[in-house]
């Protein structure tokens, strides 16, 4: 078979640039592969795949998925009274476009996590990653509050699908000793993605409008998404087991009306009808949901492996670490605005230290947990979170700015030093069929522990206050709750012990008689 293709220029004037040639069917294709710079660098781009660095590309590829999902994270609170102001709507209704993505985000983890395993875990980042890409693009041209929510709500469950997925992809590229350094990037990306939306953003808002936040993003997001196309390879577990219908079903409805509980409970009142048959649900579904999963042979969330004492230890320190952290960012910013009367855009930049603080340490959280051990850095960092509470609980309203820095800094300190170990732990204790799914477990461990953390050290403002607008007192009495939690996990983080890794390789190179191995 034979086709024309004209011919790239060569020196002026040179007469075989005149007219088309004549080739063959290899020639032509060979040609047009040769005119196709972009297919060429595309080419180049994916070839890393097959090369010995391929677990740097990998988190690279990850972490900017990460960091272009999270710009919008925090900003978007900051937002709320011009996109109220916009579509004329009411605070209560307001209240959801910041509650949906939590709730989703977290109902749906486990059953997605699975099903990264079960159909590949590339396979579910790109669709979830593309999905949530493009809902949160439609976010910036939502016509009325309702359709606002629903898409906040989609690209919130579409991102589940992103997160156990990332953290198994990196998990599968890294070596189990390597990890904890990756999932020290990991926590740095995303600590500091939501920091740079909010010191951007407000300029975005003030400049243009509320719906250019959803509209920018989507441009970071297109590049990562075919990036990670390109680079990422497919990963997956048991691709004959049955998935878990039942259990999926179970937990997305138990976890809704748990999460529906905790983000719901104090505006409806703990004692509300709505609120108690909301809890019963979520009791006995997640009961329901226990039992399934200890029955089938291919469980959504792989309930045995809580019975390993550092997998458990390492998704309670988590929750922990998680419920001071969130619950302290989101309790220090009322404070600010109660007590000290912070204005909107005072407030956002009071408490970026927290998460410029977990951006610098995370990476460095992780090469320490490499040098020196997990367990010893994840005790570390839940003293530094207890100790952030208790210095935040200190405060008086009389007290300077820079008396509240080291409460910030401790905090985002602590959880640096927390994730990377706890991360790789979970990874480390897991069979590599499972590694979504148990990354699912740990990422709804700290889901659930964030909105806990919220929704109780809100109520406890709300108790101490007693109706009128919350002093100091009620804040400090919050921050001692915290710290109740960070004890805690403490404790479940001086159980983290060696990587499972680790010690089987040892076993493996031991004789049962304790001599040395030979070779």
């Amino acid at each position: 078979m034979t086709g024309t293709v004209p011919r790239e220029p060569s020196d002026p004037g040179d007469p075989r640039d005149e007219g088309p040639v004549i080739v063959d069917e290899g020639d032509l294709a060979y040609a047009v592969s040769r005119r196709s710079r972009l297919g060429r660098a595309a080419a180049r781009v994916a070839s890393v795949s097959e090369r010995p660095t391929y677990r740097w590309w990998a988190l690279f590829a990850v972490l900017s998925g990460v960091f272009a999902t999270g710009l919008t994270i925090t900003v978007i609170t900051a937002a709320l009274p011009f996109i109220g102001r916009d579509l004329g709507t009411t605070r209560a209704a307001l209240s959801w476009v910041v509650v949906a993505p939590f709730l989703f985000r977290a109902v749906f983890v486990p059953a997605f996590g699975k099903l990264g395993d079960r159909y590949g875990r590339k396979r579910t980042w790109a669709i979830g990653f593309g999905i949530s890409s493009v809902a949160s693009l439609l976010c910036g041209f939502a016509p009325n509050i309702g359709a606002l929510i629903v898409l906040r709500a989609v690209a919130a469950a579409a991102s589940a699908a992103v997160i156990p997925s990332s953290l198994a992809l990196i998990a599968d590229a890294f070596d189990p000793e390597e990890r904890v350094k990756a999932l020290g990037w990991w926590s740095a990306t995303i600590a500091v993605s939501p920091l740079i939306g909010v010191i951007v953003g407000g300029f975005v808002v003030e400049a243009l409008s509320w719906r250019w936040l959803f509209r920018l993003q989507f441009p970071f997001a297109a590049v990562a998404l075919v990036f990670g196309l390109l680079v990422l390879r497919e990963s997956r577990g048991r691709a004959d087991e049955r998935f878990d219908l039942a259990g999926a079903l179970l937990s997305i409805g138990g976890l809704g009306a748990l999460m529906l509980v905790l983000n719901q409970g104090s505006e409806w009142g703990w004692g509300s009808p709505a609120v108690l048959v909301a809890l019963a649900i979520a009791v006995v579904l997640l009961v329901a949901f226990v039992t399934v999963e200890h029955r089938t042979d291919a469980p959504v969330l792989p309930i045995d492996y809580f019975r390993r004492r550092r997998f458990a230890a390492a998704v309670g320190a988590n929750f922990s670490a998680n419920f001071a952290y969130m619950g302290g960012f989101f309790v220090t910013s009322l404070m600010l605005a109660d007590v000290w009367d912070y204005g909107p855009a005072q407030v956002s930049l009071a408490i970026s230290p927290r998460a410029a603080s977990l951006g610098v340490m995370g990476p460095i959280g992780g090469y320490l947990a490499a040098r020196y051990g997990g367990r010893r850095m994840a005790t570390w960092g839940m003293a530094c979170i207890l100790a952030s509470m208790l210095a935040l609980a200190a405060l008086d309203a009389g007290a300077a700015y820079w008396a509240l820095l080291p409460g910030l800094v401790l905090s985002g300190f602590g959880l640096g030093l927390v994730a990377p170990p706890t991360s790789a732990t979970v990874t480390n204790e897991a069979d590599p069929a499972d590694l979504a799914a148990v990354s699912g477990a740990l990422n709804m461990g700290a889901s659930v522990g964030s909105s806990m953390g919220i929704a109780t050290m809100q109520a406890v403002v709300t108790l101490v206050a007693g109706g009128d607008t919350p002093g100091m007192d009620a804040y400090a009495a919050a921050f001692a709750f915290g710290a109740v939690t960070c004890a805690i996990g403490l404790f479940a983080a001086s159980q983290l012990g060696a990587p499972r890794s680790r010690v089987l390789a040892t076993s493996a190179s031991t004789p049962p008689d304790g001599s040395p191995a030979t070779r």
